[in-house]
């Protein structure tokens, strides 16, 4: 083994000559080419998708199939609002600071979060000192059904109760 690596590949060894074929395309011009080309290239990727919801759909019940075809009432009828709290541990100097940059924007305070919290009116997420959270809430009174569906849709994104802001509110 050790031998035969240190040979030296000779340059004379006889290679058969060979052409390739020439293949020949379509009597199509140089674009309608490139757009078969694309079409070849790209039709295996739509066509697994287009099968695969086909599959999928198998296994949808009659009530997921309606909910799929039916348009998102549910965020419709949601708000969703940004929160921002001062820390506890701030300065006091700090926290009249950020009371005054409230008023001067005009946010509106919101109690129910906790003393100090407003609503921006501008992302501050990253601000140091400053908790800022979402809330979403109902705009109106769902019926039954429109309630469970909030809950179940809720649940599913895992976002958890906040009964301080109202009835239905989550933290999202």
């Amino acid at each position: 083994m050790a031998h035969a690596s240190t040979l030296i590949a000779n340059p004379a060894i006889p290679m058969p000559s060979m052409t390739i074929p020439k293949l020949r395309w379509p009597l199509l011009s140089p674009r309608g080419r490139a757009l078969l080309m694309m079409g070849i290239m790209i039709s295996p990727c739509f066509l697994s998708d287009a099968i695969g919801y086909c599959v999928q759909r198998f296994y949808y019940t009659a009530d997921e199939i309606a909910d799929r075809q039916a348009p998102d009432r549910i965020l419709a009828n949601i708000r969703i609002l940004q929160v921002a709290c001062p820390a506890t541990d701030m300065p006091a100097a700090e926290q009249r600071l950020w009371a005054t940059e409230v008023a001067q924007h005009g946010w509106a305070l919101y109690p129910e979060a906790g003393t100090g919290c407003f609503k921006p009116g501008r992302n501050l997420l990253g601000v140091a000192g400053l908790k800022v959270f979402s809330v979403a809430c109902p705009v109106m009174a769902f019926s039954a059904t429109d309630q469970r569906r909030w809950v179940a849709y809720s649940a599913n994104h895992g976002w958890a109760p906040y009964p301080q802001a109202g009835e239905g509110c989550v933290d999202p």
